[in-house]
């Protein structure tokens, strides 16, 4: 319960500022949406990278009979094989337009760029990943 009134707090903050920063394009919220942006950026690409590692590292020690790593495949578990309910998916996709929006109204148009990019790119290496995990036929338990 503590968790989940943590999230919903940082994420009603989140909110208040990204309307704060489409309201008033030149006010110092946007700054925040901007740093936003490029900390959601830097976890993309580190979330991708960390369980494109994992996902190699299972593939070559699996074929060889050797044992995993626990700790990348909890990197993986959590990066490609959880499923976010309906409700934390849509709030995602409207923080993600959001944000594009108010960068863009704002003129910040390469960090909207870079942003954009990052977020389509994990996106797209989380499902081409999940599409050979279930065209495998293997169950995330065992990963």
């Amino acid at each position: 319960m503590k968790k989940f009134l943590r999230s919903l707090m940082f994420d009603a903050l989140l909110a208040l500022v990204l309307l704060c920063g489409l309201a008033s394009p030149q006010s110092t919220a946007l700054n925040f949406v901007a740093a936003w942006a490029l900390f959601g950026s830097f976890v993309c690409i580190t979330a991708s990278l960390a369980g494109v590692v994992a996902y190699d590292h299972w593939l070559r020690n699996s074929g060889k009979g050797s044992p995993v790593n626990p700790e990348l495949m909890k990197v993986f578990r959590v990066v490609f094989c959880r499923k976010p309910s309906q409700g934390r998916r849509a709030w995602s996709l409207i923080i993600f337009a959001v944000t594009t929006g108010c960068l863009l109204g704002a003129g910040w148009i390469l960090t909207a760029l870079i942003y954009l990019v990052c977020v389509l790119a994990f996106t797209g290496v989380r499902t081409s990943y999940r599409q050979c995990i279930e065209g495998a036929g293997l169950c995330p338990d065992t990963l």
